[in-house]
């Protein structure tokens, strides 16, 4: 009898451990490029609000560099949220459109402002650019 309860339970086991592996599907190519483009648009956020030209010429080009640290100093502080949109890859650029909304405090004096940029990240691995149009890194004015 102790026989014929094995037998079932070591089928059910073996049946069991042969289909718990589930098939790893492939991450889709715009995931990829979405996760890229987000990590060097929120870098260059945190490398902004930190005033951290270190950290923002790590994730730019020469010239996004040369867009972005010239303005650090013309605020004391900046509270600052990017949130990316889209993104359209064209060869070795990415085009990622940005909503962004920002306060910035100089001073006594806060300036609210917000909308949407275009920043353009180039080579591989991506790096900022420079931004086509709506810049948030032209505030407080």
């Amino acid at each position: 009898m102790k026989k014929s309860l094995l037998i079932p339970l070591f089928l059910a086991l073996a049946l069991s451990a042969g289909c718990s592996k589930k098939e790893m599907k492939p991450v889709p190519e715009g995931a990829v490029y979405y996760n890229e483009a987000n990590g060097v648009v929120q870098a260059l956020r945190k490398g902004y609000i930190n005033k951290d030209a270190d950290a923002i010429k790590t994730v730019s080009t020469e010239k996004g560099y040369g867009e972005v640290a010239p303005n650090l100093g013309r605020f004391d502080s900046v509270e600052l949220s990017f949130t990316t949109k889209w993104i359209d890859v064209t060869g070795q650029t990415m085009d990622v459109n940005v909503a962004w909304e920002g306060v910035w405090t100089k001073g006594d004096k806060k300036d609210h402002e917000r909308g949407m940029a275009v920043f353009e990240l180039a080579g591989t691995p991506p790096k900022f650019n420079g931004v086509l149009s709506g810049s948030p890194f032209v505030y407080p004015r």
